[in-house]
């Protein structure tokens, strides 16, 4: 059994980062957005100084918290996310920026109401844990980006790490894991088999693609939508892989993949068809 047989609907939404084009990405207020509105959720974990998995997205605090001026009250130098503890990363807010930014400018439209994100603040940055226990309660099936740790001192065993909490949370058979660093994904399944795996990829694909995606034991490919044609779609969904397109926010293009047999679109703007 895979990840996807727990669906019956032919078109998956899956909402990315939560509904981070109406409430600020990776927060609580953002997945509870998506609930209604999409069949999973797309999150990014990283690891703290203290190596606890947490969802978020960047490398560094800088885009979206109110790090830099927390930094020096925290005796801290370094925004890296890695560099703070969980005790710190539990000061930050996430969520104040996106009235400052209004990245999808629909503050700016009318579509989201400024009261209504500043009612909700502050959001603070989830551990998986937490993210996976509040996933369970409302039934809603996650995909976990494990974000590339080269060149960190957690390369080696942020695998083993985040498994664990997935194993521990009991959230392991409503979890599809993805990464870029496919490394990852080769080490998700020697430790977790029964867990499904999605390949990530926003360059050119592998050679050999279907040969590829078996050798690692993966049960779908995460391709950007500008590598993705008809000709991919119709030669991996035969070959039994899901096909989950990143990151589509039109509609006319969603209908387009889902005419050509996507399994799945990622979308900021979640909304089921």
């Amino acid at each position: 059994m895979t990840f996807f047989d727990r669906f019956t609907a032919p078109h998956l939404i899956g909402a990315h980062r939560g509904f981070r084009a109406y409430r600020p990405e990776n927060t609580l207020s953002a997945f509870t957005a998506s609930l209604g509105r999409s069949h999973f959720i797309e999150i990014d974990v990283q690891l703290t100084k203290d190596a606890i998995p947490v969802v978020f997205h960047d490398q560094t605090l800088k885009r979206t918290t109110d790090a830099p001026f927390l930094a020096k009250k925290l005796g801290l130098s370094s925004l890296k996310i890695n560099a703070w503890d969980l005790s710190q990363i539990k000061e930050l807010d996430v969520g104040s920026w996106f009235l400052v930014t209004d990245p999808f400018a629909t503050l700016a439209a009318g579509l989201v109401s400024p009261d209504d994100i500043q009612a909700q603040l502050p959001q603070r940055i989830m551990t998986l844990a937490e993210m996976l226990g509040w996933a369970l309660r409302h039934k809603m099936p996650v995909n976990v980006e494990i974000k590339d740790q080269k060149g960190t001192k957690f390369d080696r065993n942020v695998v083993s790490i985040i498994l664990n909490v997935i194993q521990v949370s009991g959230a392991a058979a409503q979890v599809l894991i993805s990464s870029f660093n496919h490394d990852y994904l080769f080490q998700c399944k020697a430790l977790a088999p029964h867990i499904s795996v999605a390949v990530l990829q926003s360059e050119p694909h592998p050679p050999e693609l279907i040969r590829y995606l078996q050798a690692i034991g993966a049960s779908a490919y995460h391709p950007a939508d500008a590598i993705t044609d008809t000709a991919l779609i119709r030669m991996l969904r035969p070959a039994g892989f899901g096909i989950n397109v990143y990151t589509v926010n039109d509609r006319q293009r969603q209908r387009q993949l889902f005419a050509d047999g996507a399994t799945a679109v990622i979308t900021d703007y979640p909304d089921l068809p």
